[in-house]
Parts: C-alpha cells; structure tokens; sequence
C-alpha cells in the first residue's frame, strides 16, 4: 500500500510540473534595436535562400546594404514594419514582423492583409 502511495504522488508531482512548464506565457518585447537588427537578418539570409514569398532569392547588393537603409516604416500594437531600402535596385523591401520579433510576411509593396 506504501508503495501505491508513495507512486500515486510522484505521478501527481510529475503531472503537475508538466503542466505549469507549458501553461501560457507572454513573450518578450523587443526593441526598436532588435527589431531593425532582425529585419537586416531577414534581409541576408533571402540573398541566398529563396523564401517562397513570390520574388525569389535577393541579389547580393541586398546583403550589404548599411544600417542606414533599415528603419521603423511603421509601429503598431503588436507589431512592426521594417523598410529595407536598396537604393542600387530603387526598391524597398518590407518586413512584418511581431513585437517579439517573430517575422510574419516579407513584400516590396508595404501593404500586409489584416493590418490597418
């Protein structure tokens, strides 16, 4: 019977710690830093990986553009508009990314579905 017990509770203990270990948490915020520093990494690993977005893989002038040429296009609740301008191709490339930092669409035109 101890021995019942004593496995009843480590298996209550064990199912316990897997539900706090999962249950829901917020991410962090990132800065407006880490948010144009993501989006110059987006930026260089399309110059050697088509994405599947529609444009295919970047020319390499996309990779060495300077820190200049990546800025805040726009800042909403929950989320941010990077532009990335490449003045050698006359293009901008936009980026849609979470306040987290996690990176939602990629277009050259600015405009994403669902944003106002």
């Amino acid at each position: 019977m101890k021995i019942l017990a004593r496995f009843l509770m480590l298996f209550i203990l064990l199912i316990s710690q897997s539900i706090f270990a999962h249950s829901d948490h917020s991410h962090r915020t990132i800065s407006d830093t880490d948010a144009l520093s993501v989006a110059s990494n987006v930026v260089k690993s399309l110059t050697s990986r088509d994405a599947g977005l529609g444009f295919g893989k970047l020319s390499q002038s996309w990779a060495s553009l300077p820190a200049k040429n990546t800025v805040i296009n726009r800042r909403g609740s929950g989320y941010y508009i990077v532009s990335v301008i490449n003045e050698n191709e006359q293009k901008t490339l936009y980026i849609l990314m979470s306040s987290s930092g996690e990176v939602f669409d990629v277009n050259f035109f600015g405009v994403f579905e669902g944003i106002e």
